[in-house]
């Protein structure tokens, strides 16, 4: 494991953070985050190559695909080589049929599916509908699950395999500042809310950290294309369309 070599994309916080850390727990010691945040991305390699872990940062928007070509491109110049790629960066940004501004279509799309799309091609390497707020969301996630299926298809007979997450409402930071200053819950909402769950919390970017881990480990080695749902709530039931997803 020590010797694998991890691409993070959005890795200064959140899920991507907790990937990252869990990583390093795991044994892989060397890591390329990407983000965005300048700073907070600085912090976070700082944090990690405290541990003795070999982690470089890459900052950058990757809604460009000439992004994410670099982002891979500084991955081979510091370790040579890529064996995992985990895209966690993702926009949440709200927006329905009645009110999507161009702008809010194209940031969803640029992050959560271009990105990928173009980070799993450069790397030679939540599909189910949400509320009406989230509809673009919704739509971009459905779009990855393809995605995911077709990469995963393509090189299956190069030893590479691709999985996707249909995630959870999870708190990290970013959520925090949306239902915060978006939906006007209050600070404590994530316990408030958590508490009505079926397994009394929200899920945390550990949850998502632990599974990525299985999947890039040698126990799920005989496991491709696979959408896997780290959900409390069962998929396609309907107590899941009326109570799994953000107010």
């Amino acid at each position: 494991m020590d010797q694998r070599v991890a691409v993070i994309t959005g890795g200064a916080q959140g899920v991507g953070e907790a990937t990252a850390r869990r990583f390093v727990q795991d044994g892989i010691r060397k890591l390329l985050l990407v983000d965005m945040d300048e700073a907070t991305l600085a912090a976070t390699v700082a944090r990690l190559k405290a541990t003795g872990a070999d982690v470089h940062g890459f900052a950058g928007d990757l809604n460009q695909a000439a992004t994410c070509e670099k982002a891979v491109q500084a991955a081979i110049a510091h370790f040579g080589q890529i064996d995992i790629l985990a895209n966690c960066a993702g926009s949440t940004a709200r927006g329905g049929i009645l009110d999507t501004s161009e702008a809010t279509f194209d940031r969803l799309f640029d992050v959560n599916v271009k990105a990928p799309f173009y980070m799993i091609q450069n790397a030679a390497m939540l599909a189910h509908g949400g509320p009406p707020f989230l509809l673009t969301y919704s739509a971009t996630k459905s779009a990855l699950v393809t995605i995911t299926k077709s990469a995963a298809n393509t090189f299956k007979r190069d030893g590479i395999r691709v999985f996707a997450i249909n995630l959870g409402w999870t708190v990290t930071p970013t959520e925090h500042k949306v239902q915060t200053k978006i939906h006007g819950m209050p600070e404590d909402w994530a316990e408030k809310v958590g508490r009505e769950q079926p397994f009394g919390r929200l899920l945390s970017p550990y949850d998502p950290a632990g599974v990525i881990s299985f999947l890039v480990s040698k126990d799920a080695s005989m496991m491709t294309g696979v959408i896997v749902d780290l959900e409390q709530f069962v998929n396609g039931t309907t107590e899941a369309a009326l109570g799994a997803v953000p107010v």
